[in-house]
Formats: structure tokens, C-alpha cells, sequence
């Protein structure tokens, strides 16, 4: 949005001398809504997306003359301000006009401090009111333009009212206060009643409103860039514990195979009480290629949560932020891959340690377990520890009056988000290239402690030279050493020691109000960290991308897929709710036929069952993913799962490409 920072450069120049820091975000968030420009074409179903475009020179040369302006804007201090679902239910039934008397009436009884915030979400409510008012003045539509001036006020009365509401609460709450990834989150519950209503009332059909919900999806399309994710999921269980399946579960999972846009991804939440015929429909989905849906572990998550305190009620209500991180719908302050752990690379600075001219190398493999440990604690502290000083400076110039005003217990408890309103508060890690770790510490058991064919020192000098003079023995590693993800006993055990440890050396720690939580989520920062990370014990050479995910390393799952899953879930899951992901490629001739189907199904609910958090697949083949990278035009829309979401193929950089053609494609022989 080209014109933001005019907008805040004004914002900022206008604020009176000691204006309450909450008051001026209020006026920042209010003065966006109200000069956003907006971008409504003709016959569109869902409006209300901002105009996205580079300045025109006039603007570049005023951005130019503001910027000390912004420059002497407090900077916010960091963390995760947005990848949440706000508190729709509660939306859809008051209204944004009933949110407002409720923050007044709230105000009349609060002390100087409440007050104070009360005051700010006024401001910023009123911004919203305004906005959605301003998109109803933009309107061709007569029937679009009364929609968005009913919910501007009141509560939507239709299922097409709140799916508008929903994108622009989306948009008012990421373009007005820097929420991002802001998420439709589990559509088929929060827009049920509606959709229910009118159908009793011979308002709407099914196939109006998968028209509609196809609508919002191509809207998120339209304001997110490449590499983003967004997040809807359904299924799952209602806060008394009942599967929540209902219509509204197949449109909105039927939206995605018709629109087949990157965004948003359609997650499946899996419980034991999940209908079959569900679970049947979404493996028919995979079997097209669309990538989705992905399926979370329903029970595992529900039980993890509750470990941190959520109630039995809420812990029903969660979802994945975006990718598969978790939160707790509407009444969550979490932040999430804070930050990513490059597991391979303190693999390495640990080796470096080992073999320090000034230190002598440990003489047993425990030893050198103990300085691996060492190297993981110290990082997890020193993450800890600058996270807790961001906690705390966000108090101070942190805060987001409209988000408060839309997650649960802020207007409750007359405190802002970042001032402890919300009901739970923690911070979420996650530990990248497991597999890399576990497979690296077996190929050093075996090299340097068992046959005492290498020292540490000489293992490190051949890392330190990406094997060139040493092929054979980076294969003999690859394909003769027991490794993770083939149902080994011996590697399976390593990885629970180690999936073990680094669970622990999190929970150690607080940051802010709560424990530090775990996980093994990737993102695309296993290409990232990859590229920059040297060659290791495991025999991935310089610069390849890490493991994708908490399985195995690509390419190494030589059993099959029921040996991989078996070997992913031989550890606990139920601590990382930072997320985690299990990769399954299978090819399209597996999936031509029922059996085939069936094979695939049986594989992601004994994932399931055994208590694994997330398994997604891709139904692509190798010489597809090659044909794409030889001819990009002609395959622009080829999807593939990464690690925790969906993107265009093409739009991947070449290292996270060769990542995804690396992986082992199961197929029908």
C-alpha cells in the first residue's frame, strides 16, 4: 500500500505532546482505515481489498520527504504481531456496533488506566466502522453496497454478510495495524450458523455458498505475496467435544479444489470421531494434486494444549496461525517460530568445539553428546532471554487496540494485547533439520566411537572439504549407516533422545508470562538455512537444503511409508505445538485405483493414530517437478506442499526445488 507511510508520517506529526502511546496506535490504525485506497472491481462477490501498487513518482518524492518523520517513530520492538484467527464468533454476534457500546460501557467504569485503553478501541473501532462504511460508499453493486453497510453497524444478518465481514476484518486488521497473515481459521464453525439460518429461510444454496467462500479464497489471493501462507481449518471437534462436521466442512474444502489458488491451504482437523466419508473425501482431493488438505492430529493437539493451561472448551478451538503452528482461536497472544533453530549448523559448531586445538576431543560418544547439548542450551537461552526483553518492550510500544478489541479477555480485562489482555500468552520455537541431527550423531557413533575408522578432527576436515576427496565414504554414510525414517530401532531411538532433548531445553526457559514452547517446523527456512550451512555427518553436502520437516531427510525413506510414519511417531508430538510436519510424496499411478487410495489412507491414519501432529502429501512426480523447472511458463500453477504450507512450484528458489524433487516418491512398485 504505497501511501502507508504518508499516512503514518501524518499520524505522527499531529500527535500531541505526551499522548498516551495506546491513544496515538488507535489514531495510526484509524487514520489507515480511513485513507486506505481500495481496489473494487466490477461484479466482484466479496470486497473491501486495499489498492496494492508501487508509488507513482509524485508519491515517491512525498515518501522521500517523510522519512525522518517515520525515522523518529519508536521502532516496534519485534515478535509476532498477526498469524491469528480473531474472535469471529463473538463478531457475528454483536456486531461492530455492538462491540463499541460494549467497550463504553466498559469505559464507564474503568480505572485510568482502563480507561485509557477503552478510549484507544474506541478510536480504532470507530476507524473499522468508517472503512467498512467507506466500502459500501465504493460499491456498483446496490445489494454488495447494503451488505457492507449492515455490517458496518450491526451484525451480519446473512451467510453473505459474514463472509464479508470476515475479509474485511481481515484486511482492517492487517493493513490498519500490521497483523499479518490475519486468517479465515475454521470458516466451517464461525460462519455455521448463518449459512444454516439461510438455508431455512431459502436465502442461500450450497452452491451459492461455495461461490462465495471461492470468492473470499480469491481475495486472499489477491493481497498476499508469494511465499505467505493462510490458513483455514475444519473438521475437528465443538467447544463440548462433538465432531463438528457439517456442510460448511465440504464447501470449504471443495472452495479450494476449485479455485486451486495457493491460498489459502484447507487443513483437515482428524479426530476418531471424524466420518469416514470425510476422511474419504479428502484423500480424494489429494489424489488430484492439489496439495490439500493437510491433516492435524485433533486428539494429540487438543491434549497439548491443555498441558498449558487452555480449558477443556477452548482447547477444542484451535488452529494452525498458517502454516502448522498452533494457536487458540480468538483469545491467544502467541508468537510463533521464535525464532527458527538451525539444528545442523549446531551440530557443526559443536564438532568445531570438539575439535578446538585448545580443548581435547572427547573420548566417548556421551562426551560428545554433552558439548551437542551444551551448544543447543546455550542457544536456547540466549533466544529466550532477548524474546523476554521483546516481551516487555512491546508493553510499551508494542499494543494494537483493534486486535485487542477482537481477542478475548482484552476488553474483559480493560488491558491490550501486549499489556496481558488476552486469555493465553506464550512463545513458540522451531528447531529445523532434525533428521540432519539424528542421522549426523549415528554417522558419528558409528565413524568415530564404534569402529574408530576417524578422529572428530579428520571427520571435521572432510566437512570442511564437502567431501571432495572423500565420495565414498558420503555414500557409504548415505546408503550403508542406519538412518532415521526406515523403521530402524536403533535411529528411531536416537531421534526420540534427541526430539527429546530439545523439547526439554525449551521448556526450560520463560519467556514472558509462560514456559517457552517447542517445535520442529521448517517453513521454507530449510532451504534458507541449508544454503548457508556447510556439509554434514549425515552426508548432505554444502548448501542443500535441510530436512523438510520432523521425518526424514529427503530421499533417505527407503521402506517405504509406513516405515517412515512409524519412525516420525516413535517420539512424543505432544509437546510441539510450535507445529511439526511429516512429508509423504506419493506418485499419480499409485493413486489411480481404489486400492491405491486406501493405501494411502490406511498410511496417514496410522500417522494419526499413533499420535502424529501433522502429515501432508504431495501427488507429484520427479519428472513433472523437472519438466517444471525446464518450462516454468507452462506449469505456473503446478502446487506442491513445502514444509507446513502450499506454493507454486515455480516460485520456489532452485535449493528448496531440488529439496522437493529429492524426496522419496512412493509409488505403486
Amino acid at each position: 500500500m504505497p501511501t502507508l507511510p504518508l499516512i503514518d508520517a501524518q499520524s505522527w506529526s499531529v500527535r500531541p505532546q505526551n499522548e498516551d502511546w495506546l491513544l496515538w496506535r488507535a489514531r495510526r490504525c484509524a487514520a489507515r482505515l480511513d485513507s486506505m485506497p481500495l481496489d473494487i472491481g466490477p461484479e466482484e462477490r466479496i470486497v473491501g481489498r486495499p489498492l496494492l501498487r508501487l508509488p507513482t513518482p509524485s508519491e515517491a518524492r512525498q515518501i522521500d520527504a517523510v522519512h525522518d518523520t517515520n525515522e523518529s517513530i519508536p521502532p516496534f520492538p519485534g515478535g509476532d504481531a498477526g498469524h491469528f484467527q480473531p474472535d469471529f464468533d463473538k463478531l457475528f454476534e454483536l456486531g461492530i456496533g455492538g462491540l463499541r457500546r460494549e467497550i463504553e460501557s466498559r469505559r464507564q467504569h474503568a480505572s485510568a488506566e482502563q480507561e485509557t485503553f477503552y478510549q484507544a478501541c474506541g478510536i480504532a473501532m470507530a476507524g473499522f466502522s468508517r472503512f467498512v462504511l467507506r466500502v459500501a460508499d465504493d460499491c456498483d453493486d446496490i445489494e454488495l453496497a447494503r451488505a457492507c453497510r449492515q455490517v458496518a453497524t450491526e451484525p451480519p444478518a446473512t451467510f453473505h454478510e459474514g463472509v464479508q465481514l470476515m475479509f474485511l476484518t481481515i484486511v482492517a486488521l492487517w493493513f490498519g495495524e500490521d497483523h499479518a497473515l490475519t486468517t479465515p481459521g475454521r470458516m466451517d464453525q464461525t460462519l455455521r450458523r448463518l449459512y444454516e439460518q439461510d438455508l431455512v429461510a431459502g436465502r442461500t444454496t450450497p452452491e451459492e455458498a461455495l461461490e462465495l467462500i471461492c470468492c473470499l479464497y480469491i481475495q486472499c489471493n489477491n493481497i498476499l505475496g508469494p511465499g505467505s501462507a493462510l490458513s483455514v481449518l475444519v473438521g475437528g471437534r465443538d467447544r463440548h467435544g462433538n465432531d463438528a462436521t457439517c456442510d460448511l466442512t465440504y464447501l470449504c474444502l471443495a472452495a479450494r479444489q476449485a479455485t486451486r489458488l495457493v491460498y489459502p491451504t484447507v487443513a483437515l482437523a482428524w479426530h476418531e470421531g471424524t466420518p469416514p466419508e470425510l476422511t474419504d473425501y479428502a484423500c480424494r482431493m489429494l489424489r488430484t494434486g492439489v496439495g490439500d488438505p493437510a491433516f492435524f492430529n485433533d486428539e494429540l493437539i487438543v491434549s497439548g494444549l491443555r498441558d498449558h493451561g487452555v480449558s477443556v472448551a477452548d482447547s477444542y478451538d484451535y488452529m494452525n496461525s498458517t502454516c502448522v503452528e498452533i494457536k487458540v482461536v480468538g483469545s491467544s497472544h502467541i508468537w510463533v517460530t521464535a525464532p527458527y533453530f538451525n539444528c545442523a549448523q549446531l551440530m557443526l559448531d559443536a564438532l568445531d568445539r570438539a575439535t578446538d586445538d585448545e580443548v581435547s576431543a572427547p573420548a566417548t560418544l556421551e562426551g560428545f553428546e554433552q558439548i551437542v547439548r551444551d551448544q543447543f542450551a546455550t542457544a536456547v537461552r540466549d533466544a529466550a532471554q532477548r524474546l523476554d526483553a521483546i516481551w516487555e518492550a512491546r508493553a510499551q510500544t508494542g499494543c494494537f487496540p483493534l486486535g485487542s478489541c477482537l481477542i478475548d479477555d482484552c476488553l474483559e480485562r480493560g488491558l491490550d494485547f501486549d499489556r496481558g489482555g488476552a486469555r493465553y500468552n506464550w512463545v513458540e520455537n522451531s528447531f529445523v533439520g532434525l533428521a540432519n541431527l539424528v542421522d549426523g550423531m549415528i554417522a558419528i557413533e558409528h565413524l568415530i566411537y564404534d569402529t574408530g575408522e576417524l578422529s572428530l578432527g579428520e571427520f571435521r576436515q572432510i566437512l570442511q572439504r564437502d567431501f571432495a576427496d572423500a565420495e565414498p565414504l558420503r555414500q557409504r554414510i548415505l546408503n550403508r549407516l542406519p538412518s532415521y525414517g526406515n523403521g530402524d530401532e536403533g535411529a528411531d531411538a536416537t531421534a526420540a533422545k534427541w526430539a527429546g532433548a530439545l523439547i526439554d531445553i525449551t521448556a526450560r526457559h520463560t519467556v514472558g508470562p509462560h514456559a517457552y514452547v517447542p517445535g520442529f517446523f521448517c517453513w521454507v527456512m530449510h532451504g534458507h538455512l541449508g544454503a548457508d550451512t556447510g556439509a554434514t555427518p549425515d552426508g548432505r553436502r554444502a548448501g542443500m537444503a535441510l530436512a523438510d520437516g520432523a521425518g526424514a531427510a529427503q530421499g533417505r525413506e527407503r521402506r517405504g511409508p509406513t516405515a517412515s510414519v512409524l519412525s516420525t511417531t516413535r517420539w512424543s508430538h505432544r509437546a510441539a505445538l510450535g507445529g511439526l510436519v511429516h512429508n509423504v510424496r506419493f506418485s499419480k499411478a499409485l493413486l489411480d485405483n481404489d486400492a491405491g487410495l486406501q493405501a494411502m489412507r490406511g498410511v496417514i491414519e496410522t500417522y494419526l493414530r499413533r499420535g502424529g501432529f501433522e502429515i501432508q502429501v504431495n501427488v507429484v512426480g520427479a519428472d513433472t517437478l523437472r519438466a517444471a523447472q525446464a518450462d516454468p511458463e507452462a506449469y505456473a500453477d503446478l502446487l506442491v506442499r513445502v514444509a507446513g504450507y502450499s506454493d507454486y512450484f515455480v516460485h520456489l528458489d532452485a535449493n528448496l526445488q531440488a529439496e522437493v524433487i529429492a524426496r522419496t516418491e512412493h509409488t505403486a512398485a
